[in-house]
């Protein structure tokens, strides 16, 4: 939709909320007119909408009930907006207030998005489980005061030079099904289904007669970690062979390098320190969670290179890595649990 570099937007984006100054502004927000002029106008303005995009006091049509406003709506194009629900900055979000939208989002039915805030925390929704339905859960939550540059990329999205509602669309679904897949299958691991038990008594080489409650008392973490380092090797063994992927001695140096620097804090720990070899990238991640790349190393002939968040610096040697412990730190820590 727009030639606008993304790397430049992000930087900009990143320093105008590092200049927000949100302690300033909250100390005159004693109500709800009083938060919208002072942190919700402002902070869409960061994202490049202008007072005029912002439309006060918009109809969600009832029908034949009376007609209830929700309190701001974006206009993006002839058939998409976004309708935003304001509560002053003391206000806790809970699920009454996530109600209050969602009705609100029913009846606007050109509305995709919707968003609630208090000035502070902007929660994301939409309608991945159930169309015309707003989700439960946010797919997305940036807190001013509180926030990572993974998080600043993920509310570069709804930049109004940017944005692009299906993409938009697009991760969120991907976001609802992965934390809706991991949420499953976490629940079928810690408290495992007969019909899961017995697929995998059905599956074993060694023939006995099915005992659920033996089965279920195999289930702890130590099996848990076990099959994750098998996994592991699995994938490394297979990526190799399918990709001709192999890893390089400086890449096991350069790995071991910066899982000594992130071990010295105590926060990080160090069997969550993993890392997965692919074509053209070796990354370090937390967890083996793609997700959760604390770096990523490129080494070529031509030269070496660390990308640490969407910062690219060049490395003359290996060593050159020690000096990005803090940025380093950083990044594993925000991406811990």
């Amino acid at each position: 939709m727009s030639n606008i570099n993304r790397k430049q937007a992000f930087n900009f984006l990143k320093k105008s909320i590092e200049n927000f100054n949100f302690e300033q502004k909250a100390e005159n927000c004693a109500n709800e007119a009083q938060t919208k002029k002072f942190l919700i106008d402002p902070f869409f303005m960061l994202l490049n909408f202008g007072h005029e995009a912002l439309i006060p006091e918009f109809e969600a049509d009832f029908g034949e009930r009376v007609s209830n406003k929700v309190d701001y709506a974006i206009k993006l194009n002839r058939k998409d907006f976004i309708i935003i629900e304001c509560k002053k900055l003391t206000s806790k979000l809970t699920d009454k207030e996530a109600g209050q939208l969602s009705g609100y989002f029913q009846n606007a039915k050109n509305s995709k998005i919707a968003i609630l805030t208090n000035g502070k925390e902007y929660r994301f929704y939409s309608d991945v489980a159930l169309t015309n339905t707003m989700d439960s859960k946010p797919f997305f939550v940036f807190d001013i005061e509180n926030y990572t540059n993974d998080d600043i990329e993920g509310l570069l999205d709804f930049d109004a030079r940017i944005i692009d509602v299906s993409n938009i669309i697009t991760k969120a679904q991907e976001s609802v099904f992965i934390d809706d897949f991991e949420n499953t299958f976490f629940k079928e691991m810690i408290s495992p289904s007969t019909q899961f038990l017995k697929l995998i008594h059905k599956n074993m080489i060694f023939k006995s007669k099915f005992n659920e409650e033996r089965m279920k008392g195999l289930m702890n973490s130590s099996l848990f970690k076990s099959l994750t380092e098998k996994i592991i090797i699995h994938e490394t063994k297979t990526n190799s062979k399918s990709a001709g992927i192999i890893t390089t001695d400086d890449e096991i140096q350069a790995y071991h390098t910066v899982r000594t620097l992130l071990i010295q804090n105590k926060k990080i720990p160090n069997d969550r320190i993993t890392y997965r070899d692919q074509r053209g990238t070796f990354n370090i991640m937390i967890d083996d969670n793609q997700r959760k790349i604390i770096c990523q190393l490129k080494f070529t002939d031509s030269g070496k290179k660390i990308s640490i968040g969407l910062n690219d610096y060049p490395l003359d040697s290996i060593d050159d890595i020690l000096s990005f412990k803090n940025e380093l730190n950083d990044r594993a820590v925000s991406l811990l649990d």
